[in-house]
């Protein structure tokens, strides 16, 4: 009975050391494929983080390009917009010194008129007075005889 009860424990201490051999074999392949998953995440998270940060750098210098466009399309309106105000200020100013030239010469013409028809009032009444001077001395000598 002792050789049996020795015998039955050594195949239970051999049973129990091979079950711990392969629970300590499925625990380094378990530690292994967790560090192997562990540098795997580690990677894809790399690779996944560079994606993001030349995603970010492409996204970065299109808004920089596109304020840069809008920045100079911006400028680029602003001075047509200055121009255009010169061009019509100009234009307004050439407009009015065309506009008073001309009330200057309409004034010029209505005072030389007004003066013509003062000097042709004046030769009518002359000439009025002329006619009536003479009908006078028609009258006084057709009087005396």
């Amino acid at each position: 009975v002792e050789q049996d009860f020795s015998l039955t424990r050594e195949q239970y201490i051999q049973d129990i050391e091979d079950k711990n051999a392969v629970v300590a074999k499925d625990t380094n392949g378990m530690q292994n494929a967790f560090e192997n998953e562990k540098i795997d995440r580690k990677e894809r998270e790399l690779a996944i983080s560079r994606k993001l940060g030349d995603h970010e750098a492409r996204t970065s210098a299109a808004l920089e390009g596109q304020a840069q466009f809008r920045e100079q399309k911006y400028q680029g309106l602003r001075s047509e917009l200055d121009n255009i105000k010169r061009n019509r200020a100009t234009g307004d100013d050439k407009f009015q010194t065309f506009i008073l030239e001309e009330v200057a010469v309409m004034k010029n013409s209505l005072v030389a008129e007004s003066h013509a028809r003062e000097q042709a009032d004046d030769d009518i009444v002359q000439a009025l007075n002329h006619y009536t001077k003479c009908l006078q001395d028609a009258l006084r000598i057709i009087n005396q005889h």
